[in-house]
């Protein structure tokens, strides 16, 4: 009995459902791999929590400034002409069409995300073709070969892109002749290369028209164009010319002495032993150049090339909308550098050696 005489209590025990709960979040601690799931639960909210806080204290500028997002200014007629923009997406019918001033912004914005692409794999494919080829020469016994490429690497990979685009387009591209009849075009490979300072063209006809040399046909650059890929990948070919050596430094002398030893050439080693081990060494970081390659591009706008940040700033300047523009922007080259990664990791996996 208690002193006011009532039934005594009992002593609060643990449920039998109360200790098999505690058991089980005890051995949830102490087992490592719950213990990590749970630390990595716990970063993504602190990385929410902050990318929360961020975007409330955005918000809370924007409003502070008088700066109200509108995002419905994109259906509005774009209003200018960019003779380099091409090819775009009819929002409406959701079909290719070829951009014109009464097209909207956000088709303007298609079309230079179109003219950065173009730029981009273009770039990527002549800069790993001429880096694969200063890279092996910098291996080069030949001591005149090894300095060439040594002075090639060294001097454009230590002096400034826009610098080198500039150089491009106004000593090199603008310098072509005009293509006239005192002045004919260059023509290389045969014909196959047609070089004018209106641009470049690739597998087209020569015809005469009006006291001038036109090309009908093939695949045709502006000079602007050509010297934005050009300068890019010349650039990007310096770095990725030391990523080879190095990949095919890391391979053992032993693979090309067995292959040398089996009756192959050196060039037949280097193509068939070395340079395939050397490629999976080497994705990693040349998926690093193909990223900046790409963001590099928007010095495109050094040289009057229609890209993408051409186009946004122009929109920008006639609609005064320039935090919803440029963060479309950010988000186009995000898009595009985690699409080049995803092909870099599918090819990497596909190169990969069976376990």
């Amino acid at each position: 009995m208690t002193p006011w005489g009532g039934p005594e209590r009992r002593q609060a025990r643990p449920s039998r459902t109360a200790r098999p709960l505690a058991a089980r979040a005890a051995a949830l601690l102490t087992n490592a791999r719950a213990r990590a799931v749970l630390l990595q639960v716990l970063f993504l909210l602190a990385v929410a929590g902050l990318g929360w806080a961020g975007w409330t204290a955005v918000a809370r500028g924007v409003a502070r400034r008088g700066i109200h997002l509108d995002w419905g200014f994109w259906d509005r007629p774009a209003g200018f002409h960019l003779s380099a923009l091409g090819p775009t997406i009819d929002l409406e019918t959701w079909s290719l069409t070829r951009f014109g001033p009464d097209a909207s912004y956000a088709e303007a914005m298609i079309a230079g995300a179109f003219n950065t692409v173009k730029v981009a794999l273009l770039g990527i494919a002549l800069a790993t073709a001429l880096g694969l080829v200063v890279g092996v020469a910098r291996l080069s016994r030949n001591w005149l070969v090894n300095r060439l490429a040594l002075a090639y690497v060294e001097f454009l990979r230590n002096t400034p892109l826009l610098v080198q685009l500039f150089f491009w387009y106004f000593a090199v591209f603008l310098q072509l002749p005009p293509g006239t009849l005192q002045h004919p075009p260059l023509r290389l490979l045969g014909g196959a290369v047609v070089l004018t300072n209106s641009g470049l063209a690739v597998g087209g006809t020569v015809a005469e028209r009006f006291g001038r040399f036109v090309v009908d046909g093939g695949f045709q650059m502006s000079s602007e164009f050509a010297a934005l890929v050009v300068g890019l990948a010349v650039y990007t070919s310096a770095f990725i010319a030391e990523i080879v050596r190095g990949g095919i430094l890391a391979i053992p002398r032993g693979q090309m002495e067995a292959a040398r030893s089996l009756g192959l050439a050196y060039t037949q080693a280097l193509r068939f032993v070395v340079l395939p081990q050397a490629l999976r060494i080497v994705i990693p970081p040349l998926g690093n150049q193909f990223l900046n390659l790409t963001k590099n591009s928007s010095l495109a706008i050094g040289v009057g090339f229609a890209e993408l940040l051409t186009v946004a700033s122009t929109i920008s300047s006639q609609s005064f909308r320039s935090l919803e523009t440029f963060t479309v922007v950010t988000l186009a080259y995000l898009a595009m550098s985690l699409a080049i990664s995803a092909v870099l990791n599918l090819i990497r996996r596909v190169l990969a050696l069976p376990a």
